[in-house]
């Protein structure tokens, strides 16, 4: 017997179709189904193909048994049971054995060059020559068998003998542990297919593309009773007697879209896709809306824009097993195995799980912000270090349980096993207390970790002397080659692929992500399998997936032509920038067509305000009823005229950075590093007799005593390259030091690092000298930079007024005038140093930044030579001001010339402050 052809109407929905035409072969009210089974190209149509058999047996009051509903893949699958095939992890560990232990010169053609073995390299070849050989297999071929072929028609035959050598030391590999290869058993059920008992009648229904295998054993199941190929599309010659659709017939079809009414657009990118699509579905019902997407990368960021609009959404696609739940925990404990660094053991306190499991009040957040502090005060690298500078006993119990936890997962001899009591420990009791959830995702990823362990106990008992470091890396590859299914939401929109579309016959089609590589799919460049070789081997051309695309792309809009709506949406570029080109199916079309087309499909994109998908959902406006602080310290108020705004987040809402993976000293630890460092110089007397060498010998062993009690010993490469450089610093400072004295006289260290304060508009400002010198018996105020690019005292502290006014956010006693030269302040520090000392001693001391920068050239003492008692006079009425301004709540404006590259803040606002925030909330900010 054979196949036997029949077609449905293309211009009805294909899942009412169906569903009549199977109930049709039944006349009584009780349907059975059970003798048919019916091959569907994808899981989904399987489930919506079973629910609508069934809501059509409610409807007619009748019972039914359902058929047996596979997908071609499945077919096969179902047919291999019992047989005991190797798992894909044992498959995987079986080339990696091989590629760990051949001779790379003893296959000089495929490695010309001899490659580093290492587990990454190992892995990423095995996932190679695995893909290589299942594409062979939907012919049903080995490497082997290609390599014959191969070299009776002429080609690459010694690079296809290599590959077939390695093929057979892989099987042998399989062999010798009893495990049959997955590629040879598939071919011979194939090969011997028998359809499972009781099954009379065989369907394969709207399938334009089943693998050649499969169909190998539909073939074979036709020589018992005839198997029925429903096809939905005409009876012109456009498909073989498989229902595939024919290349020749469908390169050449024009594809009508002007008469089916459907709708292109053109945007920037996939969030400008992704917010078209928001606002399309905003108040449609799920039922009314079919949402496809061409382009796999578009659905996380359809999925956050919904989400972002409150629209219940559901990608069928599943979930990585690492993205949550036990699944992310196992993969950091794998992390925490490989090495206990500081990121991680960070990540994995943030783990609700592991927050149960030590007692952590996670909802304070207290023993986070300890840890942070740990970081960020000691640049700690790992685990280790992170104890040894804890000082809060709660948190140190933990990291020591969490040392305990790493101890045993790096040492013991059988990861899996570790792993697997680690988190048997993590969850005692967790099951018992969630008994009564109705969540079961949490269950279902649970049970997915678990399966992955058995897999690697099975691969541990079978293949030996497996080292840690690939046992952990196999892991983390399965961790994220696992999806789990979360439960669909009520009333949610489905993000379906490309191939699911034909079985929803909802009258609105979205189709987004239509750009050439999506659809129609192609291969290109495989080292492998080019298009010539596929062709000869009688594998999947990319012809042949065009006259696929072509026909699903015809069906899905045609119907929908006369009564429903057809959007189709091209990005002209992806979020990483990198263009995209429009489908060649957007282009099949008649001649007059091409050229409107053309035009619409790259013409500019409209524009589209997705702000919406980026803005937070709330207005920032600024707490009520805080406190007006009673001092602030010097550089605050250059901070305020730097940007009021800024300002008040920073000193009194107290907002702040923390970089919690910073390995190496930011600007201003490093210079405080360095201050700590002189600080030792009170009291010394620095004259001609003073040998630059013994000097800094001695701030060099007093740097590294502050380094080691800070940092520890051992520190990160980027740590110890700063400490070189905080030595050359030291060592630069020393050389000028001396020639200053040569030159200027010998000088006093009376006083370092002092605390100072003096009262302006009632309010206490603060500050800390950082040296106070006696030269000739007179005052010398000293500020050290340790900034790669210095600047002297007027540059740092004045601004010169040319063209433009007063910036707007500056009150007006901001504006200087010296020597008849306009300026306005953005510093007040040396002045109102220097107005502190004249108020306690009289007279106005000078005032000098030691400059230590990257060069020596650079570094310097300079002093502010035209320095008076108008410079005194002019940043107390600025501070007063803005003392004043800061009383009266006056933060607003804010200093639009703030670059984003050094702004703290700007990640805050990433459609800028004026359009995120309440801003007459700012302008007159009443204190408590």
């Amino acid at each position: 017997m054979s196949f036997l052809k029949s077609h449905l109407d293309w211009n009805q929905a294909l899942l009412p179709a169906v569903t009549q035409r199977l109930l049709s072969t039944k006349s009584v009210k009780w349907m059975d189904l059970s003798d048919t089974l019916v091959v569907l190209p994808t899981v989904q149509s399987g489930r919506r193909l079973r629910e609508s058999l069934a809501l059509a047996a409610t409807q007619s009051s009748g019972g039914l048994l359902p058929p047996l509903i596979l997908t071609p893949d499945g077919v096969l699958t179902e047919a291999l049971k019992g047989t005991h095939t190797a798992s894909a992890p044992c498959v995987t560990t079986a080339w990696v054995k091989i590629l760990n232990h051949i001779d790379p010169t003893q296959f000089k053609t495929l490695f010309p060059v001899k490659p580093a073995q290492t587990i990454g390299w190992q892995f990423g070849m095995a996932q190679r020559f695995i893909q290589l050989r299942n594409q062979l297999g939907e012919e049903g071929l080995s490497i082997a068998d290609t390599a014959k072929k191969i070299a009776e028609t002429g080609g690459e035959t010694e690079r296809w003998r290599q590959l077939a050598r390695l093929e057979a030391l892989y099987l042998e590999q399989l062999e010798s542990r009893d495990l049959a290869d997955p590629q040879k058993a598939r071919y011979k059920a194939a090969s011997n297919y028998k359809p499972p008992e009781g099954i009379k009648r065989i369907i394969l229904a709207a399938t334009p593309d089943p693998q050649a295998l499969p169909l190998y054993a539909l073939r074979q199941a036709s020589k018992r009773f005839p198997v029925e190929i429903w096809i939905y599309g005409p009876d012109e010659n456009l498909f073989d007697d498989s229902g595939r659709p024919l290349s020749k017939k469908w390169i050449q079809r024009a594809l009508p879209f002007e008469k089916w009414n459907c709708r292109m657009e053109t945007f920037t990118d996939l969030k400008a896709t992704a917010q078209c699509i928001t606002q399309y579905i905003q108040k449609a019902p799920p039922e009314s809306v079919l949402i496809g997407l061409a382009n796999a990368e578009l659905a996380p960021i359809v999925t956050e824009a919904l989400n972002h609009g409150k629209i219940p959404n559901y990608d069928p696609g599943g979930t990585a097993l690492h993205h949550g739940g036990p699944g992310r925990l196992a993969e950091l404990l794998v992390q925490l195995a490989e090495y206990p660094g500081t990121i991680t053991v960070r990540t994995l306190l943030q783990h609700p799980d592991i927050s149960e499991w030590a007692g952590i009040d996670s909802a304070s957040g207290k023993q986070l912000r300890t840890l942070d502090q740990i970081v960020e005060r000691h640049l700690t690298a790992d685990l280790n270090a992170l104890i040894r500078f804890c000082q809060d006993p709660a948190l140190s119990r933990t990291l020591e349980e969490i040392r305990k936890l790493q101890h045993k997962l790096a040492r013991s001899e059988n990861f899996g096993q570790a792993l697997a009591h680690a988190l048997q420990s993590i969850y005692t009791g967790k099951e018992k207390r969630s008994s009564g959830d109705t969540n079961t995702f949490w269950s279902e990823q649970a049970e997915a970790v678990r399966k992955l362990l058995e897999s690697a106990k099975e691969v541990a008992d079978r293949f030996d002397s497996l080292s840690p470091e690939f046992e952990r890396t196999a892991f983390k590859q399965a961790l994220k080659q696992t999806k789990v299914y979360p439960d669909r939401p009520k009333n949610a929109h489905d993000l379906l692929g490309w191939l699911e579309l034909l079985w929803n016959d909802a009258p609105h089609l979205i189709l987004a992500g239509m750009n050439e590589g999506n659809v129609p799919e192609s291969i290109v460049g495989d080292a492998f399998l080019p298009e010539t070789l596929r062709e000869q081997l009688n594998l999947r051309t990319n012809e042949q997936r065009f006259a696929r695309d072509a026909y699903l792309l015809e069906a899905l809009c045609r119907r929908r032509a006369e009564n429903g709506r057809i959007d189709i949406l091209v990005p002209k570029s992806a979020n990483d920038g990198i263009p995209l080109k429009p489908s060649r199916l957007l282009f099949q079309g008649e001649p007059e067509t091409l050229l409107p087309r053309t035009e619409k499909l790259f013409s500019k994109p409209p524009k589209i305000d997705i702000r919406s998908s980026h803005a937070p959902a709330w207005e920032l406006s600024p707490p009520q009823g805080l406190a007006m602080p009673e001092s602030f310290s010097v550089s605050s108020l250059k901070n305020y005229l730097e940007c009021p705004f800024r300002f008040f987040l920073r000193h009194i809402m107290k907002m702040r950075t923390l970089d919690v993976e910073a390995r190496e000293l930011t600007l201003a630890t490093f210079g405080t590093l360095f201050h700590d460092t002189v600080a030792h110089l009170k009291g010394m007397a620095l004259d001609s007799s003073i040998k630059q060498a013994n000097l800094a010998k001695k701030l060099h062993e007093i740097a590294e005593d502050e380094l080691h009690r800070k940092y520890g010993k051992n520190r990160s490469f980027a740590l110890r390259l700063q400490q070189e450089t905080l030595m050359a610093r030291i060592t630069a400072f020393c050389e000028r030091q001396i020639e200053d004295v040569h030159k200027n006289g010998s000088t006093t260290v009376c006083e370092t690092e002092i605390d100072f304060t003096m009262p302006i508009e009632g309010v206490t400002i603060k500050g800390v000298i950082d040296r106070i010198d006696k030269r000739d018996g007179r005052t010398e105020l000293v500020d050290y930079k340790t900034a790669d690019h210095p600047r002297t005292p007027p540059e740092a502290h004045l601004s010169k007024i040319t063209h433009k006014a007063l910036p707007t956010h500056l009150p007006n006693e901001a504006h200087f005038v010296h020597e008849g030269a306009s300026y306005y302040w953005t510093d007040l520090q040396l002045p109102l140093y220097a107005l502190s000392k004249r108020q306690n001693e009289g007279e106005r001391p000078k005032v000098a930044y030691f400059n230590l920068a990257k060069t020596l050239d650079k570094s310097r003492l300079a002093t502010w030579e035209d320095f008076t008692d108008s410079h005194l006079t002019a940043a107390h009425e600025c501070a007063g001001a803005v003392i004043r301004q800061i009383k009266a709540g006056v933060f607003w404006p804010p200093n639009p010339d703030v670059r984003e590259a050094y702004d703290d803040f700007a990640p805050f606002f990433p459609e800028g402050i004026e359009n995120s925030v309440n801003a007459d909330a700012f302008r007159n900010y009443p204190f408590k």
